[in-house]
């Protein structure tokens, strides 16, 4: 088992196929990874639980990166995705840790600002093992 991703919150991919647990588009706290065999257990509100693989599941880009792709994107994004994106921003520039989940349930109800702050844990990994996993 792989404590490394525990206590991330996530969103499970609004366009999954196939969820058992019936979860698409829905934030929840990973609580549980084992990496080889890429299987995920997440939480969520309603006390319920499911297992994913990375790449069912949304998770937030480092704050620098969604920093920068504010600061690089602000002329082009429509007004009500900037608004969105640079609220996405300061929850994570001056937040607590709770705001990471606010800041993920703006990104849900925002699509077009997912590809500028969101990504499949899959492809996060490694970043998050390397942060995560200083013992």
């Amino acid at each position: 088992m792989d404590d490394g991703l525990k206590g991330i919150p996530v969103l499970v991919h609004p366009h999954l196929k196939n969820d058992p647990a019936g979860k698409q588009n829905q934030v929840g706290i990973i609580i549980l990874a084992d990496i080889v065999n890429d299987d995920v257990w997440v939480s969520f509100d309603d006390n319920t639980q499911g297992l994913y693989s990375t790449d069912a599941l949304l998770a937030l880009l480092p704050v620098n990166k969604i920093h920068q792709h504010l600061a690089d994107n602000a002329s082009t994004v429509a007004l009500p995705d900037l608004k969105a994106l640079t609220h996405i921003d300061l929850l994570l520039h001056y937040g607590s840790a709770h705001c990471q989940q606010e800041a993920l349930k703006l990104a849900r109800q925002n699509q077009n600002v997912q590809l500028f702050c969101l990504d499949t844990v899959h492809n996060q990994l490694d970043l998050y093992q390397r942060q995560h996993c200083k013992r």
